[in-house]
């Protein structure tokens, strides 16, 4: 029966109720909720998703439903274990026998054989990281109903071969988030609305960018499930997009390809994307693209991360509609996209969906298209896909012998050990091999000496460990030959020795070394004792005890300059702490560092710190910048409050705080917010209560902060307010950034820093700064006494780019980066890069640290 048939068959037998009996066992995801899923303006939330789930759970000998994780709020994080009563009565053993592929090592050809004869494909559907493409946490429970139910032939086929495995929200928080505010407004003129806050507490859409750093909470979980717990073969990451250009894009993926992926990876990819494709044509499924919008290059979301650990891992997009509310397009409203110059048929979009309207239900309806696509295609494949996941483990075992690095070296004399360790627990947390040397060896024409860290690429997940590791440029793209550059889907960079401040040699050629292997990854060193000590400035950890310290009330006083102790030179910036040995031995373990004990007063220079409180602004424009600043101040322990809109306007923040944070946001952004009186803001308002901004008297009050001896940063685009609104000596290089001279797309850019400087204390002269969506500084004269101006950091005077790519290097060459400018009593600090972008620049984050601690000087 071909495709098309068996598709009109199916809905047939669905249609008239002549399904299996096991459906009228089961409670359907429409008796449980009181309606039919996908209704207009119905959302089930994540209480109606954790009981609709669990109670099939109780009603099916077929379903494993089951808590992997907790969430940045402290909510269930809950996966689905989907298969036939025969294979989940062996599911154990369908698990090890996976987990033996993912490292063939030890397998014989034979074990491999008689793995793959008995083994079954597990297929892992990621819903809802983006917790306002909210459509796949529902479809969720409808895939569920049917899988366990056994209302489709095709499947319940293809589950004798395959283990499905279905996250239905991978952001908890933020799903209920948007249910919550979705239902207040549903009736109003807000109804499908944007929240005005972030849908995930630190990270909002960036969510999706944190796989290959770990930051969050739901992403340390859901690695552990996919390379530590369960290792699926096959995984479709389940998103939504815009709703003016096509209804829905499956793989392959748009060029550029990652040259770290596994060959075999791409063509599964298109195989399993293509079946997609043909079985949504086969179900009157038009406006399907592939080939198109989406690359294949970018590192931080969970599809290549997955694919450098040997799993296939695809991505689909589908149109949106207002949340649960239907949309109507007009067919003169449709666009073109990336690989789409005109929306018209082509021979990657054969189908162009003609408009009209357009809803949660159609969403659910293609996504389960695609997702029993491929199951159905996993299963016919069952073979190939469960050898070519050990051959690629293989083939990853002997990087070596063609052509990568043999090993990545870290000598473990660093200048900051807290970056270290965290580089380390990344790979410890992807399951990657960590070695030590446990004597001197020679490589690469050094001698390393013992504990010196060693990562192997002959590894099953090696290609991993290379992608992170290796400095390499991004392929020089331009929309037509001799054109502008094509923006990148994201990031062009992300190498982690530069990012993170962390010595990291590559070693091309085999050696000799005797090496221990480590569990998990090393932590750093920590050592205290009583009386007077002394703490090292570079080391990012030594902020966190900082901060503990001076909540212990701890004397703590800051070096402004080198000093001479214990039979070493000491960076300016080094504390000088004196406190009993049971707190500095609590803040030492907690926070990994080492008190150095000194018997005298080293001479020099020194002012004493207290502890400050830090504003961080939000108004009503949500701001991942924001977010992962908040979560960076968390991680080390900085005291801060949010500064509202209507706090700004009242004035006297002098009062209440010592440091303000302006996060990365226009000044229109800030000043009008997002009502109705902000130009271009969307066609949805905001119900007034979400609306404005900081207004003028806020600016006002901000300037009055400053020079009542108050200390302003400003991130990125958020310079322009001070740069425009106090006449401060430093303008933004207009006309330079992508349109112009300089084009650099989330790239690590060297930087050269002034150590003598407050905010530069505890950095090296050389570093790395991570370049995305930046802003270009110049400084002049100062026009009166009262100003001055000085840089903190600059831009290498020449060839400045690490990693990724830049056009126009020049205009950047030897400008500042960083600029300290005194205005009154106080100070505004301007970033014209991220020192926190998503809190993974481990290298700069002493910068903003530093900054604040300008405020806490007493």
């Amino acid at each position: 029966m071909s495709l098309r048939l068996r598709v009109i068959f199916l809905s047939v037998i669905l249609s008239t109720g002549l399904g299996p009996r096991r459906a009228a066992a089961l409670t359907s995801p429409d008796d449980y909720l009181g309606y039919h899923l996908g209704a207009d303006r119905k959302l089930a939330g994540l209480e109606e998703i954790d009981g609709y789930l669990t109670k099939l759970d109780q009603e099916s000998e077929r379903i494993f439903y089951c808590q992997v994780g907790t969430s940045t709020q402290g909510r269930p994080l809950n996966m689905a274990v989907i298969s036939t009563e025969q294979n989940m009565a062996r599911l154990n053993a369908h698990r090890t026998a996976v987990r033996r592929l993912a490292d063939p090592r030890t397998l014989s050809g034979a074990a491999v054989d008689s793995l793959v004869a008995e083994g079954k494909v597990f297929v892992l559907f990621l819903c809802n990281q983006h917790s306002n493409e909210i459509a796949s946490s529902n479809t969720a429970l409808e895939l569920a109903w049917s899988l366990a139910a056994g209302t489709d032939p095709v499947i319940e086929r293809a589950l004798q071969d395959v283990v499905v495995m279905i996250v239905p929200t991978a952001n908890p928080d933020g799903q209920q988030m948007i249910v919550d505010y979705y239902d207040r407004f549903v009736g109003t003129p807000y109804e499908g609305g944007d929240l005005p806050w972030l849908y995930h507490q630190y990270s909002g859409h960036d969510n999706n960018r944190d796989w290959f750093f770990l930051n969050l909470a739901e992403t340390r979980a859901l690695v552990e499930v996919m390379y530590g717990s369960w290792h699926p073969q096959v995984l479709l990451d389940v998103h939504q997009m815009g709703s003016s250009s096509v209804r829905m894009f499956v793989p392959p993926f748009y060029d550029p390809p990652n040259p770290n992926n596994p060959r075999l990876v791409w063509e599964q990819i298109e195989v399993l994307g293509s079946y997609m494709k043909y079985c949504l044509a086969a179900s009157g499924k038009s406006g399907v693209i592939n080939n198109a919008m989406f690359s294949g290059w970018y590192q931080g979301s969970v599809r290549p991360n997955a694919t450098q650990h040997n799993i296939t891992a695809l991505l689909t997009e589908t149109a949106s509609a207002r949340i649960a509310t239907p949309l109507y397009v007009e067919r003169s409203e449709l666009t073109g996209a990336e690989g789409l110059p005109e929306y018209a048929r082509q021979m990657n979009f054969i189908d162009p969906w003609p408009g009209g309207w357009w809803r949660l239900r159609d969403i659910i309806d293609y996504q389960l298209v695609a997702m029993r696509a491929m199951i159905d295609c996993a299963s016919r494949h069952r073979e190939q896909f469960l050898r070519n996941f050990e051959h690629m483990a293989a083939e990853a075992v002997e990087l070596p012998e063609h052509g990568a690095p043999y090993a990545y070296a870290i000598p473990p004399r660093q200048d900051d050990p807290g970056a270290v360790a965290r580089l380390l627990e990344i790979f410890g947390r992807t399951h990657c091999e960590i070695q030590r040397a446990t004597e001197p060896f020679s490589a690469g024409g050094r001698v390393y000496p013992e504990n010196t860290v060693v990562l192997k690429t002959g590894q099953p997940y090696g290609r991993f460990i290379k992608d992170m590791l290796e400095v390499k440029p991004y392929p020089d793209l331009r929309e037509y030959p001799g054109g502008p550059p094509k923006q990148p889907y994201d990031n062009a960079a992300w190498s982690l020795g530069p990012l993170m401040g962390v010595r990291v040699d590559e070693l091309t050629e085999p050696f000799e070394a005797e090496l221990a292997q480590l569990k998990g990854a090393p932590q750093a060193e920590a050592a205290s004792a009583g009386g007077l000590a002394l703490l090292d400035s570079r080391d990012c950890n030594t902020y966190l005890a900082l901060n503990m310290l001076l909540d212990q009330r701890v004397r703590v006083e800051r070096y402004a300059e080198e000093v001479s102790a214990a039979d070493r030179r000491w960076s300016a910036g080094a504390l000088l702490v004196e406190g009993p040995e049971r707190v500095l031995g609590r803040v030492a373990d907690s926070c990994r560092v080492v008190f150095t004990p000194v018997g005298a007063l080293p001479a020099g220079y020194k002012f004493p710190l207290k502890r400050g409180r830090v504003g961080l602004y939000r108004g009503w424009v949500a701001s991942e910048d924001e977010g992962w600043t908040r979560y960076t101040l968390d991680r080390f322990g900085f005291d801060w409050d949010r500064l509202t809109n209507e706090r700004t306007k009242k004035g006297g923040l002098r009062r209440d705080y010592e440091v303000i944070i302006l996060p990365s946001l226009g000044k229109d952004e800030m000043i009008t917010g997002a009502g109705p009186e902000a130009a271009g803001w969307g066609l949805r308002s905001r119900p007034p209560e979400y609306c404005g901004g900081i207004g003028k008297d806020g600016v006002k009050n901000l300037e009055e902060f400053v020079r009542e001896g108050g200390v302003l940063i400003a991130l990125r685009e958020a310079c322009a307010l001070p740069l425009q609104e106090f006449g401060l000596p430093v303008r933004e290089a207009k006309g330079k950034t992508f349109e112009g001279e300089f084009f650099c797309p989330g790239s690590l850019l060297r930087l050269e820093v002034d150590t003598r400087d407050p905010v530069g204390f505890g950095m090296p002269q050389s570093a790395a700064a991570f370049w995305a969506d930046g802003v270009l500084l110049e400084t002049f004269i100062p026009p009166t006494v009262e100003l001055d101006r000085r840089v903190v950091a600059s831009y290498a005077a020449a060839d400045p780019l690490i990693s990724g790519w830049v056009v126009g290097a020049k205009a950047v060459q030897g400008q500042p980066a960083v600029v300290d400018v005194s205005l009154g009593k106080g100070h505004v600090i301007l970033f014209g890069f991220g020192p926190q972008s998503r809190a993974q620049s481990w290298g700069t984050f002493k910068l903003l640290f530093n900054a604040i601690l300008r405020g806490y000087a007493v």
